[in-house]
């Protein structure tokens, strides 16, 4: 690894002049040319101008009374001297807490000093663009209140996340207040080397800038970031800012290098460094292994960094020695549905896409490095985002960084048949329709596994139909609650199985530790042609032993079949025994929408309010202990009698705003089920109005294993100007075993029969027309039975009628009859 030590004599050539941090005093007449001769260099530079101006009037009317309204605790204060700031802190029956929830009162004094240092802040960059000492003054006497005042304080003596103004939340302290003070220095500095002043409101009068004090609060910021906090975790990363930009407003250059190694080279037990991070990289398209927001908040926080770095020592040549890092940038724009809404597992968001400004900083760091295969990643990425409205230039940032020298053409992005997240124990298919309308594409995953930020959700699944996620992940809206802590991220809030009401997770991050979902067969491969247009499919596993009352082994197989450019449906066989007598599994569904009806007019339900109250008030202690499964959050509970017929029910979301959608199940007739509907929490992140609307939801209950016999559900999606296509489904049997189904549908063009095997790994079916030894297998026939086509997923024989295939090694196959 290249330390920062190794480049001391780089560092002295130079003979740095401040400001040097985000752009340096040599590069102030290139800048002074882009607003001259660039629309949006000379937008960004006037926006700022614009909004900045009116804060230094009202600052030149009254500097003392505009300095006063900075949250200074009087009460606390010594005659003639700055008083401390009031605390930030967030206080929950009696206990202090980090700041996730902190109530807008709590959060005020906060809300005041990042307002007076972005102020000040933005009066740093314009100082430095039109040196107009107006700028420097009024960022030097609010800098100069905060250095006095600040310093009034007594920095947490808790390292696990204590702070200095958030004494119990330094985390977030150093993310909003720390890395914006050594900024405001870096851009004054050569105004206070010129002895220019700052208003001393104490005083009433101009004094000198006491640059020794501030040397010691940044110092104090890094601090809070090498030897305070968490490791293992994003937290290093989102710490790294303050950490890097304190350590660079160092005067003392030997200060400035040390400081800056625990960035680049040496972690501490409080901290990673770099080469930590960039491990979660080793290989290209590695992504940091939490959920969607924080994995790309983190790509993008580190690929800044590396930018910055390499742009104050480009011989570090940063862009070329983590590579990895900036290439997973886009990764998170490749887990999308067709309507461009992202996969949703754990603790991540719907919305949360990529950063186009953090794929520019990626590019001009590749072209620092000569990395051309870089440049030609995001290129045509940037080109594309640019000539279709999606990105423009905004940030002060981009008028430092960026020109006009993007060169390339934009391309089409062609998305993978299938995909996964691997952390996350996520794979997913997708089937994107000739009509080009994201209303007719097909895509679900299945997934689960254990991170930070993750759930234990067991083997859990989405679906996605008629432009919407319909089979949904309930998401999550705030930490520490008790929605949060007992349903979101615990099984219960899940499209999974619970086995004997007795799911949980254990172990690892805040005790909600599960295995990792393992794939067993898959076609296509990840990211490979598949051999049938119309046809996918995934075999998963999942071991259930958290706790000591589930002890489930698991399958899920999830088949996506097209039937026309307009329809299709997904066959969904999850396989749950347990180790332990008197088990029974629950199969739970959750769909955005109005209600979920029953077509089966013979089957009666009750109210049964305390089916799944049993765990209701069990002990919670926060981020240790949860009341699972979680589903005690059930309202408006019904449930049937027994019911061993074919059943039909229909999810429908009649209020969306371009139409009713629906998603019919048709699931096959097994014994020792009963069927309940429930209203669960509302599903966050769902289009209006179901953002705001309880989630319907189904549970099976299966008395005795549901491996030999598991659960079987065929999802259509299909909507108001359509009727379900689907006529009848009929599971096949041999010897009492469940193997398969048979599938009748009337699409817009014609009539289907499909025969739909689905073993377990290596199994055999036969009957008088069929034998198939394999794993998955869809043949597909016209109305008049003449064979349309033969799709092997995984197998090694198939044999329909006259029809005899066997695979090669690949163990997959398609052959269209038509």
């Amino acid at each position: 690894m290249m330390s920062i030590f190794c480049n001391v004599t780089f560092l002295k050539a130079q003979n740095l002049q401040r400001p040097f941090i985000l752009v340096k005093s040599s590069e102030r007449n290139n800048i002074l040319e882009k607003i001259e001769t660039q629309p949006w260099a000379k937008e960004i530079y006037e926006n700022l101008k614009t909004r900045t101006d009116l804060q230094v009037a009202k600052f030149n009317q009254n500097p003392k009374d505009y300095i006063k309204n900075l949250p200074f605790n009087w009460s606390e204060g010594q005659k003639n001297n700055f008083p401390p700031f009031y605390k930030t802190d967030h206080v929950e029956n009696g206990k202090h807490r980090n700041l996730d929830n902190a109530t807008d009162k709590e959060w005020e004094p906060a809300e005041k000093l990042i307002t007076y240092l972005q102020i000040a802040l933005d009066c740093g960059y314009l100082y430095y663009i039109t040196q107009d000492e107006k700028y420097a003054y009024m960022a030097s006497s609010t800098l100069y209140s905060f250095v006095k005042s600040v310093q009034k304080s007594k920095l947490s003596n808790w390292h696990g996340r204590g702070g200095w103004l958030f004494p119990y939340d330094g985390f977030r302290e150093v993310r909003v207040i720390g890395y914006r003070v050594p900024l405001i220095y870096d851009f004054i500095a050569p105004y206070l080397k010129k002895e220019g002043n700052a208003f001393d409101i104490i005083q009433n009068k101009k004094v000198v800038f006491p640059v020794d004090e501030l040397q010691k609060v940044c110092k104090t910021y890094a601090d809070i970031t090498i030897n305070y906090g968490q490791t293992g975790s994003n937290h290093p990363v989102l710490e790294a800012p303050s950490l890097v930009y304190n350590a660079l407003a160092m005067d003392d250059e030997k200060e400035r290098e040390k400081l800056l190694s625990y960035f680049l080279s040496e972690s501490t037990k409080n901290q990673d460094a770099l080469p930590v991070m960039a491990k979660n990289y080793q290989n290209q398209g590695d992504i940091w292994p939490e959920t969607s927001q924080y994995l790309n908040h983190s790509t993008e926080i580190l690929g800044k960094l590396l930018l910055v770095i390499n742009r104050y020592n480009p011989s570090l040549k940063l862009g070329a020695q983590y590579p990895n890092i900036l290439f997973a940038l886009p990764r998170l724009d490749d887990l999308v549905y067709p309507n461009n809404e992202i996969i949703r597992w754990g603790d991540g968001h719907r919305r949360q896409h990529g950063s186009y400004q953090a794929y520019e900083n990626a590019y001009v760091l590749a072209k620092m490095d000569n990395l051309t295969f870089l440049q030609n990643k995001f290129a045509p990425l940037l080109i594309k985002a640019m000539e279709s409205g999606k990105y423009s230039r905004k940030s002060i940032e981009a008028l430092f960084w960026y020109d006009d020298d993007i060169y390339g053409n934009s391309k089409k992005i062609e998305l993978p048949r299938t995909d996964r997240v691997y952390h996350a124990g996520i794979v997913l298919q997708r089937n994107l329709s000739t009509t080009n309308n994201p209303k007719d594409g097909l895509m679900g995953f299945v997934g689960g596994a254990h991170m930070v930020h993750g759930h234990a959700e067991g083997m859990n699944i989405e679906l996605y139909g008629e432009g919407q996620v319909l089979g949904v992940d309930h998401g999550r809206k705030k930490y520490g609650k008790d929605l949060h802590e007992n349903y979101s991220r615990i099984f219960a809030a899940h499209n999974t199985v619970i086995v004997n009401g007795s799911s949980q997770g254990e172990g690892g991050w805040v005790n909600l530790g599960i295995n990792s979902v393992k794939v067993i067969s898959m076609e296509p491969k990840v990211r490979e042609a598949g051999v049938s247009p119309n046809n996918s499919f995934t075999q998963t596993s999942f071991l259930d032993d958290k706790g000591d009352k589930a002890e489930a082994t698991q399958e899920r197989t999830l088949g996506l079949i097209r039937t026309s450019p307009t329809t299709g449906y997904y066959v969904d066989v999850f396989r749950s025994k347990s180790k332990l007598d008197n088990e029974f599994h629950d199969y739970l569904y959750h769909n955005i929408g109005d209600k979920l009806v029953f077509e089966n007019k013979d089957m009666k339900f009750n109210k049964t309010p305390n089916r799944y109250l049993e765990n209701a008030n069990s002990k919670w202690i926060h981020n240790k202990k949860y009341r699972n499964p979680g589903w005690h959050f059930f309202k408006k509970v019904k449930t049937s009698e027994n019911y061993n017929k074919d059943v039909i029910a229909t999810f429908n979301t009649k209020k969306l705003d371009k139409g009713a959608v629906f998603m019919q199940l048709h699931i096959p007739n097994f014994k020792n089920r009963t069927y309940t509907k429930v209203k669960a929490p509302i599903t966050f992140e769902s289009p209006a109005p179901y953002d705001k609307k309880p989630t319907p939801t189904l549970v099976i209950r299966n008395k005795g294993e549901a491996w030999k016999n598991p659960f079987v559900v065929v999802f259509e999606p299909y909507n108001s100007s359509e009727k379900p296509s689907l006529q009848s489904v009929t599971k096949l049997e041999q010897d009492g075993v469940y193997k398969g189904l048979k599938i009748i549908s009337k699409t817009p063009n014609e009539d289907l029969i499909q025969y739909v095997i689905t073993h377990s790994k290596n199994q055999v079916y036969k009957n008088k027309d069929i034998y198939f030894e394999g794993t998955y297998a869809v043949i597909t026939l016209d109305k008049n039975e003449k064979l349309k086509s033969i799709y092997v997923g995984e197998g090694k024989k198939l044999i329909y009628k006259n029809e005899e295939i066997t695979t090669d090694s690949s163990q997959k196959y398609f052959k269209s009859y038509d």
